[in-house]
């Protein structure tokens, strides 16, 4: 290599840099637009069939993923945020909670059969609650003018990222440095995986948790969408899942004398939540990838912490692609056929 090129390179690599400590603090709002981009091309392909301005076209697409996804995200986050203030403070302040406390007490002692004190831990249980909870909700919602900000370079990305010609995806992919046949076999495994989390997963995670929080709602019980977003997280565990907060909730009700509402939540649970991942994931995902559900669940923690709301598609996503591109060069390079299930 001559002394030019390892200019050239090391100039690439160093500009490469500053351009990412530029963007980085609006890294994961320019990854969500480039994501919404990708999954709402085939949307953008139809649209423009009917009508031939790419410039309507993409500001036709800018607003409805403002009115389907962003003002529903931006309402859920600000309700999530006044629920958590809630929750702390009445574990702290509210004279209730020994109410409640009893009744925990009555309920274990019904099933275990033997008299239950739990007073002695209501100091150290709601100081751990209050930590925790501290802990993460600064985690949940960025600071107002950040989040805004990073929304509006999301759309600003979003209206020219969706008025890019069909042409502009060949270059990138004529950079990829493989024979045609492979990159076919890599868009394709690269594609397989990206509906496998995205729709797969996180969609069919959404839909239980909100399904969970709706109940919760139609019940009176409290912090529905607290509940929900939790009933979200906890959905990608399999064998645990969302029946853990739902069916104490509903045992709950029951022995509380409130008998339609318990067992109303309970067939609601059963019928609507639980069947989420019976009816909807097969369908989705039917002849494509399948992804791990720790992984999954790793993505969606670490997406969570890193990258706040929008992580919770990004980091699946990100170990996804990863774990696609190892299978793709184990069976390409290595010889190696994954084992069938």
């Amino acid at each position: 290599m001559k002394k030019e090129q390892y200019f050239f390179v090391i100039t690439i690599c160093g500009a490469f840099l500053a351009a990412l400590l530029l963007i980085f603090p609006f890294l994961k709002f320019l990854v969500f637009a480039l994501l919404l981009t990708y999954l709402l091309n085939p949307a953008k392909k139809a649209l423009l069939k009917k009508i031939r301005s790419r410039g309507l076209c993409a500001a036709i697409l800018v607003v409805l993923i403002l009115i389907v996804i962003i003002l529903p995200t931006i309402y859920v986050s600000t309700q999530l945020v006044r629920e958590v203030r809630s929750t702390i403070s009445f574990i702290s302040t509210s004279p209730q909670r020994y109410g409640y406390l009893e009744k925990a007490e009555s309920i274990i002692q019904n099933f275990i059969g033997e008299e239950t004190d739990l007073h002695e831990y209501k100091q150290q249980l709601a100081a751990q609650v209050r930590s925790f909870v501290l802990r993460i909700a600064p985690n949940l919602v960025d600071s107002l003018t950040d989040f805004l900000l990073g929304l509006f370079i999301m759309f600003f990305v979003l209206f020219y990222a969706f008025q890019i010609r069909e042409d502009s995806f060949e270059r990138v992919r004529a950079l990829i440095p493989l024979a045609p046949t492979l990159k076919d076999k890599l868009v394709t495994e690269v594609q397989n995986m990206t509906w496998a989390v995205v729709y797969g997963q996180v969609v069919t995670a959404i839909v239980q948790g909100g399904l969970g929080g709706v109940g919760f709602l139609v019940f009176g019980l409290p912090s529905p969408v607290l509940w929900g977003f939790v009933m979200i997280i906890l959905s990608f565990l399999p064998l645990v899942g969302t029946p853990i907060i739902w069916v104490p909730a509903g045992i709950y009700l029951l022995v509380s004398g409130e008998t339609i509402r318990g067992i109303g939540l309970l067939i609601w649970g059963g019928v609507l939540v639980m069947n989420v991942d019976n009816v909807l994931k097969p369908r989705l995902i039917s002849g494509r990838a399948r992804i791990h559900p720790v992984v999954v669940l790793l993505g969606v923690l670490g997406g969570l912490k890193l990258f706040g709301f929008i992580g919770m598609v990004v980091g699946p996503l990100l170990l996804g692609l990863m774990i696609a591109l190892i299978r793709f060069y184990e069976e390409e390079y290595l010889g190696i056929r994954p084992a069938s299930s």
